[in-house]
């Protein structure tokens, strides 16, 4: 039976400058007030030009050893795309442990997260997509997978293949890795990245991020 407990965002409005067309580059902080409501925030401050601010789902402090220890959960995401220009999509899933994401934006460990193609230690990997083209029109996009975390075996496990539609396609996806060990519930941290070839959408809205226990 299913009982949905989820945390996260909806109607992320993305700023298209803080994106560089061919570069993979995870979703970020709005850089000024009044674009999305809640920034900043004691965990989200608003990205700068220099360092910018990653945007993840994790699991309320206060049910994190309850409703989502060993029980099966998902990770959400849903957008929809204006271009105005030849425009392919590719989107990858992360997981980010809490040492990388509290050293501090200017911090070297946490730059490898919001620089372009993450990587490093406490940064995985866990789904990469395809490239799809968006041509020069709108559409949408949607990404889900199930996962299961517990307190005994600290063993982030995949439940499932990730399913990602791009305008109500099928977009094929590789799973980039089958378990992440030795994971405190403080580390179940997960944030998409967004590549956008040639150019980038004029208008890119997340409709929804968040992680829902199922």
């Amino acid at each position: 039976m299913r009982q949905d407990s989820s945390y996260g965002f909806q109607n992320f409005v993305v700023t298209p400058s803080q994106y560089t067309a061919g570069s993979e580059q995870v979703l970020y902080a709005p850089l000024a007030t009044g674009v999305n409501p809640g920034f900043p925030s004691p965990v989200f401050p608003l990205s700068t030009t220099t360092n910018p601010t990653a945007v993840y789902v994790t699991p309320s402090p206060d049910i994190a050893g309850s409703v989502f220890d060993g029980h099966s959960f998902e990770i959400r995401l849903a957008a929809k795309f204006t271009t105005a220009a030849t425009c392919s999509i590719l989107v990858n899933m992360y997981q980010v442990t809490n040492a990388v994401l509290t050293a501090g934006t200017s911090s070297t460990l946490y730059k490898t997260l919001t620089q372009a193609s993450p990587s490093g230690t406490g940064i995985t990997k866990l789904v990469t997509g395809t490239s799809t083209a968006a041509n020069t029109t709108s559409g949408t996009l949607t990404f889900t997978q199930q996962y299961t975390w517990d307190s005994v075996s600290q063993l982030l496990g995949i439940n499932n293949a990730a399913t990602t539609y791009q305008k109500g396609v099928v977009v094929s996806n590789t799973q980039s890795a089958a378990t992440v060990a030795s994971l405190n519930a403080i580390d179940l941290n997960f944030t998409p990245s967004f590549t956008f070839a040639t150019n980038v959408p004029t208008v890119l809205t997340v409709t929804e991020f968040a992680i829902v226990r199922v």
